[in-house]
Parts: C-alpha cells; sequence; structure tokens
C-alpha cells in the first residue's frame, strides 16, 4: 500500500496495534467528519459544521489545521502576505502564462526546500517540507485566488495539475523544481500518455484515471496520507480517525481499502468490521 509520491508504507506485520473495546466502535459516530477544527481569529480553533459552503473562507483552514494545530496563525499570514506580493508581481507581467512561470519557480526557491513523502500541508511554511500532494495543494490555492481554471489530476500514487489558458495549457510537476512547468504542447500530450499508459499497465481495469477531482477530494488525500503516516508510528487510533476524516471528503475505493485494512488487523469481529464499514459505505 503506497501514499503519494512514493513513499512506501511498511509492510511488516504490526504488532502492536491498539484492542479497542466495544465502545471504540462508536468512535466513528463521535468524529464522523462532520465537523472539523477551524481557528476564529486569534481565539483557539473550535468545531465548525462541515455541511458550510464557504469554501473561500474554510479551505485553507481545514488544511493548515491537518496533522497539527501549531503555527496556525502565522502559516495564515505567511499565506496572505505571500499572495499579496504575488499580486503585485502580476501587474508587471504582461501574460498569464509568464505570471504562472514565475509563480512555479518563487514557490519552488521561496517554500519548497525538502522532499519528504510523509508531510503535513503546514510543514512547508515552518520547515520547507513538502511532498507532490502539499505543494501541489499550494499552487491549487494560488491558482485559485488568482482565478484561473485548471483541473487537479489525481493518480494512483501521484498528482499534478492542468492548467487552461486561453491559447494553451500547462503542466505543474510540483516535485520537479527544473522542469516542472510544463507549456510545450507536445511534451503535455506525451506525458498525459505515459500517466494514461502506465496506470492502465498497474490496474486490471483498462480505462483512463487521469480525471479531475475537486478541492474537497483534495482534503480528503491530505487526510489520507495523515492516516498513513499515523499507521508508521504505531498510532492506530490517530491512523483510524484520519481515514474517518478522509472518508468524509473523498469516499475512492482506494481510501476504504486501507480503512478495511486498518480494521483487518484488530481484534474485531467480522460483523463489527461491517458495520464500521456500513458507516462509511460509498454514496
Amino acid at each position: 500500500m503506497l501514499n503519494f509520491c512514493n513513499g512506501q508504507m511498511s509492510r511488516p506485520l504490526i504488532s502492536r496495534l491498539v484492542i479497542f473495546l466495544i465502545n471504540t466502535i462508536i468512535i466513528s459516530s463521535t468524529l464522523n467528519a462532520n465537523q472539523l477544527l477551524r481557528s476564529n481569529g486569534g481565539e483557539k480553533p473550535t468545531l465548525i459544521p462541515m455541511e458550510s459552503n464557504d469554501k473561500k473562507n474554510n479551505t485553507l483552514d481545514h488544511l493548515l489545521l491537518i496533522g497539527t494545530e501549531k503555527n496556525f496563525d502565522s502559516n495564515k499570514v505567511e499565506i496572505s502576505n505571500f499572495l499579496d506580493q504575488l499580486k503585485s508581481r502580476k501587474k508587471q507581467l504582461n501574460s498569464d502564462e509568464k505570471f504562472l512561470e514565475y509563480v512555479f519557480f518563487k514557490v519552488h526557491r521561496k517554500y519548497l526546500k525538502v522532499f519528504r513523502p510523509l508531510t503535513d500541508f503546514s510543514q512547508i511554511f515552518q520547515e520547507g517540507k513538502y511532498n507532490c500532494l502539499s505543494a501541489t495543494t499550494f499552487y491549487a490555492i494560488i491558482l485559485d485566488y488568482f482565478n484561473f481554471q485548471y483541473d487537479l489530476i489525481e493518480l494512483p500514487n501521484h498528482i499534478f495539475l492542468k492548467v487552461v489558458l486561453d491559447q494553451q495549457s500547462v503542466l505543474i510537476e510540483s516535485t520537479d523544481p527544473l522542469n516542472g512547468f510544463i507549456k510545450d504542447s507536445n511534451e503535455i500530450k506525451t506525458r498525459l500518455t505515459a500517466y494514461d499508459t502506465s496506470t492502465k499497465e498497474s490496474l486490471t481495469t483498462k480505462v483512463s484515471l487521469l480525471e479531475p477531482i475537486n478541492f474537497h477530494q483534495l482534503i480528503g488525500l491530505h487526510y489520507f496520507n495523515l492516516a498513513i503516516k499515523s499507521l508508521r508510528f504505531n498510532n492506530f487510533k490517530k491512523s483510524y480517525i484520519a481515514i474517518n476524516k478522509a472518508l468524509y471528503f473523498n469516499k475512492s475505493p482506494k481510501l476504504f481499502s486501507f480503512l478495511n485494512f486498518l480494521l483487518e488487523n484488530t481484534k474485531f469481529t467480522p460483523f463489527e468490521r461491517a458495520l464500521l464499514m456500513k458507516n462509511n459505505q460509498l454514496s
């Protein structure tokens, strides 16, 4: 089982899994991801209903609170200031393509310092650590802020951006600091074909997986990575909580497989496992 950007989860038998009592199965209802943490100004983060449609105000809060609450306010200020800087720079450039190319390299020089497969989004701003998921998310936030049309394209263990401009498209490969801004149409076609072919070869279902996901699903993938990281550190409970939250945002077969993997390594009865899986069934 893999996470994004080829970070592999250890396969040895998990020897110290938490043995839940029967009341533990209620955990999926007490944190069934109907509510998540956010910050209200300078106050301590509180709970808000996830049914809220206030995407622009809440999305960044969710991302910065996944995994840790440390430096929440300072990270939001850092991002806000950076967006203001980009706004000023955009006025000086005479094309969207030039602006996007500037953004790509500026983000890498300023923030994306060390590639680490299992890192949280907030670690970009305090430690310079990133993976393809967190870095692509940061680029997507910038694109959204400037109202660019783009697609978030998820592969089994990777994610990238396709930006649609008036006369052309560009690909943004966030983990390639030198050649990750791809604007040549032939190279874009070649890369997309290669992605599609390699994905088909790795699966039994011969269909194209180069379909975009939305930002709601993207948040789910961040919780999925947190679930994998927590399991690697033998924190079964935190992993279970994270995958339940992930499934609220993104009900993909990959995430259900991970939940089933967790449940198979507990002492739940088959009936109890079935109840837990039913709580997160595909809609």
